[in-house]
C-alpha cells in the first residue's frame, strides 16, 4: 500500500483528481454495474443477435488466478462460436487450469513462467505466431490486485466493457473494418497524462529506439493492459524477441520494471505501424492518429484523461 500511495503521489493534480474520482466510481457504482442482475438485463437486450462480421477473432488471456478461467469463457460467449482462446498459465498452476477449462472447446492452454506478469507470457504467444492469423484479438488476463479495495470489481468492469455483451461487442469488432484501426480499449483505462509516465519513461525511450520509433515519444496507453488489437499494429514491440528471463523476477512490483515499460509500449507500436488507437465505439483517443492520418477522423474524440 505504501508503495502504491508513492506512486499516486508522482501523478499531477488534475490527472490524481480523475484516478481518485474512478477509484471512488470503481468502489461504489462499480460493483452495481457489474452485478447478476445488471448483467442479465444486458443478456436481455442482447436477444436480438446483431449480423455477423466478416473478421477472425480470437482470445489471448493470462490466468495466475485459474480459477477465474470461467471469466474469461464468459467473455467468448459474446464471440462466434468456438473462437479460439489461448491461455497462459504459470507451469504449477496448470492442473488448476485444465480443470477450470474441461469441457470448454478451442481452449488452447500454455505453460508459462511467472515473470512478466501477463506481459511476457503475452509476448511469447504474440511472437510465436500463433495469432497471425486473426484479424482481431482480444487481451485478457486474470488481474485480481489483491493489494487494491476495487481490484477485484476493476477487472470485472474491464471485462465487461471489453467483451461484455453481444452488442457492444459487435460495435467494436464493426470499428475494426477500417484497417486503420490497430487498437481499441475502454475510454476510462487510457492514461495520456505526462504524469503516467511514472518511474519508465527512461526504459521507453530505450526500448522505443530498438524499436526505431523517434523521439519524442508519445505516451498513450490503456491502464490494466486489457484491449482488443490487430496483430499486425503490434509488429514493433514484437521485434524486441524479448524473453521470460529479460523480465526481472516477481517480487510485487507497483511500477519500474519491464513489463511496466511495455504496458506503455504497446500503443506506440501501433502509432508507428501507422494505426490509429481507438475507443470501443471506434472513436479516435486523443493524440492517437496515424502518422500519416490526413485531418482528424470523422469519429475522433478528445480524452479527459489527457487534460
Amino acid at each position: 500500500m505504501r508503495e502504491r500511495l508513492i506512486a499516486l503521489t508522482r501523478l499531477r493534480a488534475v490527472p490524481a483528481a480523475i484516478h481518485v474520482l474512478q477509484k471512488i466510481f470503481t468502489l461504489t457504482i462499480g460493483p452495481i454495474l457489474v452485478s447478476g442482475p445488471l448483467r442479465r438485463l444486458r443478456a436481455a437486450l442482447d436477444a436480438k443477435m446483431p449480423p455477423s462480421l466478416p473478421l477472425r477473432v480470437a482470445i489471448v488471456a493470462h490466468a495466475y488466478y485459474p480459477d477465474l478461467i470461467p471469466e474469461i469463457l464468459r467473455c467468448r460467449s459474446f464471440l462466434p462460436t468456438d473462437t479460439p482462446v489461448f491461455i497462459t498459465v504459470p507451469p504449477d498452476r496448470l492442473a488448476l487450469a485444465e480443470n477450470a477449462a474441461r469441457g470448454a472447446r478451442n481452449v488452447t492452454l500454455i505453460g508459462a513462467p511467472n515473470r512478466g506478469r501477463d506481459i511476457a507470457p503475452f509476448l511469447a504467444v504474440l511472437q510465436s505466431g500463433a495469432l497471425d492469423p486473426y484479424d482481431v484479438v482480444l487481451k485478457l488476463h486474470t488481474k485480481r490486485s489483491p493489494h487494491l479495495l476495487d481490484g477485484e470489481t476493476r477487472r470485472k468492469l474491464l471485462f465487461d466493457a471489453l467483451c461484455g455483451s453481444r452488442r457492444g461487442t459487435a460495435e467494436t469488432l464493426q470499428a475494426f473494418l477500417d484497417p486503420k484501426v490497430g487498437m481499441a480499449g475502454w475510454r476510462p483505462s487510457f492514461r495520456s497524462s505526462r504524469s503516467y509516465w511514472m518511474g519508465n519513461k527512461s526504459r521507453i525511450e530505450s526500448l522505443a529506439e530498438r524499436m526505431n520509433v523517434p523521439r519524442p515519444v508519445m505516451l498513450g496507453f490503456f491502464e490494466g493492459s486489457m484491449f482488443w488489437f490487430r496483430p499486425t499494429a503490434l509488429a514493433q514491440v514484437r521485434q524486441l524477441s524479448l524473453k521470460a528471463d529479460d523480465f526481472e523476477p516477481e517480487a510485487g512490483q507497483v511500477d519500474g520494471t519491464l513489463h511496466h515499460a511495455l504496458e506503455r509500449l504497446f500503443t506506440v507500436s501501433a502509432w508507428a505501424g501507422g494505426f490509429r488507437v481507438c475507443d470501443l465505439q471506434g472513436r479516435l483517443l486523443q493524440g492517437s492518429a496515424a502518422p500519416d492520418a490526413s485531418g482528424p477522423s470523422k469519429r475522433a474524440i478528445s480524452s479527459k484523461t489527457d487534460r
